[in-house]
């Protein structure tokens, strides 16, 4: 798990926002009506990204299981390794 908790969660953020925009477009009554073609293609994209945020919700329960029972192990945040401004010609 290279992932860090809030890299974690805003990828599962981002996948929600896609099914929201996906599903706005599969069944929303104000948009103009989708192909038939169109509509699959809505469909396989929904599906995927519901897989796609299972597993991330899979991946998220891991690292807190791991948080709990590896505290040692787990990597809260990522070091930042800032260097503008730290060497200066004079």
């Amino acid at each position: 798990m290279a992932e860090t908790l809030g890299s974690l969660i805003d990828k599962l953020a981002i996948c929600d926002l896609k099914i929201w925009h996906c599903h706005d477009q599969l069944f929303g009554a104000e948009l103009p009506q989708q192909s038939g073609e169109e509509l699959r293609n809505l469909a396989a994209k929904s599906l995927s990204l519901q897989t796609q945020r299972e597993r991330l919700i899979d991946e998220i329960n891991e690292w807190v299981l791991k948080a709990i029972t590896q505290p040692q192990a787990t990597v809260l945040t990522d070091p930042k390794n800032k260097l503008y401004g730290h060497f200066r010609r004079e």
